[in-house]
């Protein structure tokens, strides 16, 4: 009976270590599905930053161009009226020697 009772022991041992193996198996894949969807979420997450990061740069290329026309514009007009100026000048010039 000395000899069952160490066999039946040794079963019970072995039974319990593959219920324990059994159940840290399925614990890390549990683990790692939720490790995987949460690197899916960083992805995610990263794409979106991604997206908006581009779209803030087209944003500022976009303003950029738009102060660059402005300031061309301003230029022309500028020049547009410094000429003005210089015939309204040359006019008031030859009204004062007609006089």
């Amino acid at each position: 009976m000395n000899a069952i009772g160490w066999q039946i022991g040794a079963c019970l041992i072995g039974i319990s270590a593959l219920i324990t193996a059994i159940y840290i198996a399925k614990l890390l894949s549990s683990a790692s599905q939720t490790i995987e969807q949460a690197n899916k979420v960083v992805e995610k997450a990263y794409r979106i930053l991604d997206r908006k990061e581009r779209d803030i740069e087209d944003i500022i290329s976009n303003a950029a161009s738009i102060t660059g026309n402005v300031d061309t514009i301003i230029e022309a007009v500028t020049k547009i009226g410094s000429i003005v100026n210089v015939f309204g000048f040359v006019k008031r010039k030859k009204k004062r020697k007609s006089k």
